[in-house]
């Protein structure tokens, strides 16, 4: 953005470029090794001493070695868990696994130094508040408020950190890449349940407000900004909107998280270099017989274990402890008694009770993706009650 006599231009200043590209399959994989590794390096340089992040999935894991092998001396690595997950954790088709044991395998094939910090079910909640500092309105409840919690454990002895976030973006790891019934969703793949969130609007602002309608706009502004052939190809769209915006979610997350612990979180996957060439390549390469990422895969197998390179993608962690949902629940609760609330004129606080009282933590499908089941859906209410007192929102619903 340029501001100039009163005048403000914004302009985009980088974008993918569609360019012919006939590499092979071996070609492909020498070169994301390549550009992936020189990215890694150049995120390396620093004034202090850096650290990874460490999940025991495929992302991490590769930049976790890259660090290591290149490194003079040992290598800290984090994680990150939840009070109660090992007793509570239920398998879904995103997370498919915990990943205390992979995390154990990669430590020690690396000789990492290696700190397990997990967050009571207390600082999760308490943390709802400061997070929504941390972001400036209401996000994405128990894992930014965990992501700040761990933010600043981190930050009392490191100040940068590799993080390997936008692999899922660029080399097709999300299921919505390859499971058709979610790629041949009328706009965002991960988008789900728009009714529910609808019926939850009051009867004013129902009429006044069509949630299908606006992200339906939203979908057809983001794919008119392609080309027109790349608008007639599936893995282009995909790969497209995953990008400006479920990638941009999660940046603007850690970023918001990280900076705000006065840590500093670099993203090797997001080297322009390395998604401009992607972006290039059929997807036939990154998806193959039946395994996500294939090409990363296949680019890195022999680094690191086989048992972690092969494992099934595992998203950031979320609570599975019913006691989150417990405490979210009082604290709506106590601010829904406050009847001069602005959440009375924007909500239908009987569903919102109904949404209370029921007992299912499962009855609701999931906003985006795995995110925003039902005890994460009162913690934004809660969040969003919240922001309207705090920031003074002003309404406009005529």
């Amino acid at each position: 953005m340029k501001i100039k006599d009163g005048e403000i231009e914004i302009k985009r200043y980088w974008n993918i470029e569609t360019k012919e590209c006939n590499d092979t399959f071996e070609e492909a994989k020498e070169k994301v090794r390549e550009l992936l590794t020189d990215s890694v390096k150049r995120q390396m340089v620093s004034d202090v001493e850096i650290a990874t992040l460490l999940s025991g999935g495929l992302d991490s894991s590769l930049i976790t070695a890259i660090v290591a092998k290149e490194k003079d001396n040992r290598l800290t690595t984090y994680s990150i868990d939840y009070e109660g997950n090992d007793k509570y954790f239920k398998k879904t088709d995103f997370t498919v696994s915990l990943d205390e044991h992979y995390i154990d395998v990669m430590s020690k094939t690396f000789d990492t130094l290696h700190k397990y910090k997990t967050i009571t079910q207390d600082d999760v909640v308490k943390y709802l508040k400061e997070s929504l500092y941390a972001r400036d309105y209401p996000g994405m409840t128990d894992i930014e408020s965990s992501l700040l919690w761990f933010s600043e454990e981190i930050a009392k002895e490191y100040k940068v950190i590799l993080s390997g976030e936008c692999a899922d973006e660029f080399f097709g790891g999300y299921p919505w890449f390859y499971r058709k019934e979610l790629n041949e969703r009328e706009f965002f793949p991960w988008i789900n349940n728009i009714e529910y969130r609808q019926n939850l609007l009051n009867d004013n602002l129902k009429d006044k407000i069509n949630l299908k309608e606006i992200v339906k706009k939203e979908y057809l502004d983001t794919i008119n900004e392609l080309p027109e052939e790349d608008r007639k190809k599936k893995d282009k769209k995909l790969f497209y909107i995953n990008m400006t915006h479920f990638m941009k979610c999660l940046l603007d997350r850690k970023d918001r998280m990280t900076m705000y612990a006065t840590l500093e979180a670099r993203v090797p996957f997001a080297d322009t270099k390395l998604v401009e060439y992607l972006w290039n390549l059929p997807f036939e390469y990154k998806y193959k017989e039946g395994t996500e990422k294939y090409l990363l895969r296949e680019a890195f197998r022999g680094l690191i274990p086989d048992e972690v390179l092969e494992r099934k993608k595992n998203p950031y962690p979320k609570t599975h402890n019913p006691k989150f949902k417990e405490e979210v629940s009082k604290l709506l609760k106590e601010r829904l008694k406050n009847k001069e609330s602005k959440m009375y004129k924007i909500f239908n606080i009987e569903e919102i009770e109904k949404l209370l009282e029921e007992l299912d933590e499962n009855d609701i499908i999931p906003w985006y993706g795995q995110l925003m089941t039902k005890p994460q859906l009162i913690a934004y209410l809660y969040e969003f009650d919240l922001w309207l007192e705090e920031y003074k929102i002003e309404l406009d619903l005529d």
